[in-house]
């Protein structure tokens, strides 16, 4: 039996009916304990698996249920059921302890005291916070942030609760549209570290836009979708009602039974996208956690998430969930089932990000699929996002706590909401970094190279500066009649005709002299206007056989370019190429960390 709300209507005879517990109060579960449970052998995991799956003997309510030897199963049992059922496990030599021996003061120790609170403008960000609290958090963003923050109602849960999604995106557009990451929280409606990261993490990207460069950077690049409650039925009714509640709220099922009609409410979210759609890990019961409803998509909140991101798809989708300490990657419908790139993107970037998660605290994430890590389960939203919608990342993120020995399961006390959310983000910069590295990058590179570039200079690249004179101007050059016609070349010249050679032709009344003769200019002569004032200075002498070229002397631009020691085309910051994009070069403190970027002498120099 598991922890639904269950209405059940016997004949009058029955007497027991007063023994089923009533789940719509917290307080209820007074004496109610936490087991935790280490199935050493094949048998042992079988046994709790014919508990879990099939209609059981005792009050049960599976927090991890069994999938291998070894692999730790918590449960919580009834107070009317525990001595029972503690034999049993017993009697079957199967190790056990007890975690928790009275569950309601786990839940009342879940919650801190307000003096501990450290609230931003009224809302708590350290707190489980309400819906209600949550949304209008989110509202209020929206007033402070009205150019970074767009709130977007996607649709309604049974009970007419609205799904907010707020998009966080950075002030600056450089190339005109933006990739984007979605982020969902809540599914199930017990695990309330989920929805308290999802707005930590809004909060960081916010606050990081003016004081972090790496976020600025990410944010300008990335719009994050943000939907922190997918389940607002469900969470609300864990808050008022049922602690443990995990299912959504929609309406009850009824079943005929043999003296009973058994009448049960709620799906399972995340068993309810169409991936595999009840194929594994799921139950067509309605009482069970896991239902998967009727079909899939049959409810609203998969309905609606469904349909906006089939409208407008991410290229990285995150669902947050707890606990266990796990980044899951698909499929998690069948065990050794992988996309194709599981091996060559997702798995090495979920590593990669793990890995930054653990060096701010130290906390431990396993890498892998859902099925090989912990049992096979369909219908899952990241399976469906990675395998029908064709997001390049998807992955499903189990936090804190890694079991019940450390933070009681779902019962995560709420000191550990910052750090768990401060080291999240770090795992969510990663792969935010990694999107803007595959999607953005490439585009900013293409619109490098075809930017129109300024006119080339003749001493750029492309161009070796020779010396026909000697460094000391003469007052007079003179072609004798002999010589052949002499043409210099430039030696490492990319163009078809170098721009520093002047023509000077023999005057009309002299046909008998030799055919002109051409002369390279001097490095003084780098400009159009140097060449034409040599050119417009030729005199004739009174002697027809015989011409004299005046030497100009050249513009004090010119001369001043010649004494400017070469520049170091080195970038010595870690996002030049961005603020080249972004057209930042004017800056002094830019120009300076960036010659290679900034300094146009440096996109033609060999």
């Amino acid at each position: 039996m598991r922890l639904p709300s269950i209405l059940l209507i016997f004949g009058a005879f029955f007497g027991f009916l007063g023994a089923i517990h009533n789940t719509d109060d917290n307080a209820g579960y007074h004496n109610f304990k936490l087991i935790r449970i280490n199935p050493e052998t094949e048998g042992s995991v079988k046994y709790l698996r014919s508990l879990y799956e099939d209609p059981s003997p005792y009050e049960l309510d599976f927090w991890q249920p069994p999938t291998n030897i070894g692999a730790i199963v918590d449960l919580t049992v009834a107070p009317a059921d525990a001595p029972r059922f503690v034999k049993d496990l017993e009697s079957k030599k199967i190790s056990y302890i007890v975690a928790v021996n009275d569950l309601s003061k786990a839940i009342e120790n879940e919650r801190g005291s307000d003096k501990f609170y450290n609230p931003v403008a009224g809302f708590a960000y350290d707190k489980y916070n309400s819906l209600e609290e949550i949304q209008t958090e989110m509202k209020r963003l929206k007033k402070e942030y009205p150019t970074m923050i767009t709130l977007i109602d996607i649709g309604q849960s049974h009970e007419n609760r609205t799904l907010l999604v707020m998009k966080i995106t950075g002030k600056r557009n450089p190339l005109g549209s933006k990739i984007s990451m979605w982020i969902d929280a809540g599914i199930h409606a017990r695990e309330w570290i989920a929805p308290a990261t999802a707005m930590y993490i809004a909060h960081e990207l916010l606050l990081g836009y003016e004081n972090d460069a790496t976020v600025a950077k990410l944010m300008d690049h990335i719009d994050f979708y943000i939907l922190p409650v997918m389940n607002p039925d469900g969470y609300e009714y864990s808050r008022e009602k049922n602690r443990m509640w995990r299912k959504n709220r929609s309406p009850a099922k009824c079943a005929r039974q043999t003296f009973s009609t058994v009448c049960c409410s709620g799906v399972d979210l995340n068993r309810n996208f169409d991936w595999f759609w009840a194929s594994t890990g799921s139950s067509s019961d309605p009482c069970h956690d896991t239902y998967h409803g009727s079909a899939a998509f049959s409810e609203p909140e998969s309905q609606a998430v469904r349909d906006f991101l089939e409208q407008n798809t991410p290229e990285a989708f995150i669902s947050l969930h707890s606990y266990s300490q796990m980044w899951l990657i698909p499929y998690g419908h069948r065990k050794q089932s992988y996309p194709q790139d599981y091996h060559t993107g997702l798995r090495p970037l979920a590593l990669r990000a793990t890995k930054a998660l653990y060096e701010l605290y130290g906390t431990k994430y396993q890498v892998g699929t859902g099925a090989d890590l912990m049992y096979e389960a369909s219908g899952g939203s990241h399976d469906w996002a990675k395998g029908q919608l064709k997001v390049p990342y998807a992955y499903l993120i189990e936090l804190r706590p890694k079991n019940t020995m450390m933070g009681h399961g779902f019962l995560l006390p709420e000191r550990e909401i910052v750090p768990t959310g401060l080291e999240t983000f770090e795992s969510i910069k990663v792969v935010a970094d990694e999107l803007v590295a595959q999607f953005v990058e490439p585009v900013i590179r293409a619109k490098l190279t075809t930017t129109t570039k300024p006119a080339i200079p003749p001493y750029r690249r492309g161009y070796s500066i020779i010396d026909t004179t000697t460094m000391e101007p003469v007052d007079e050059i003179t072609q004798k009649p002999t010589e052949a016609p002499t043409t210099e070349e430039p030696t490492t010249t990319t163009t078809e005709e170098p721009t520093t050679t002047t023509t000077t032709e023999e005057p009309t009344e002299a046909p008998t002299e030799p055919s002109p003769t051409t002369v390279e200019a001097t490095e003084a002569s780098t400009t159009p206007e140097a060449s034409t004032s040599s050119e417009t200075s030729t005199t004739e002498n009174s002697e027809p056989n015989q011409k004299t070229s005046t030497p100009v002397a050249p513009e004090a631009s010119t001369v001043e370019e010649e004494t400017i020691t070469p520049i170091k085309c080195v970038d010595y910051g870690d996002y030049c190429r961005l603020w080249g994009v972004l057209q930042l070069c004017y800056r002094d403190q830019v120009s300076k960390l960036c010659p290679k970027t900034c300094d146009s002498r440096c996109s033609f120099s060999v």
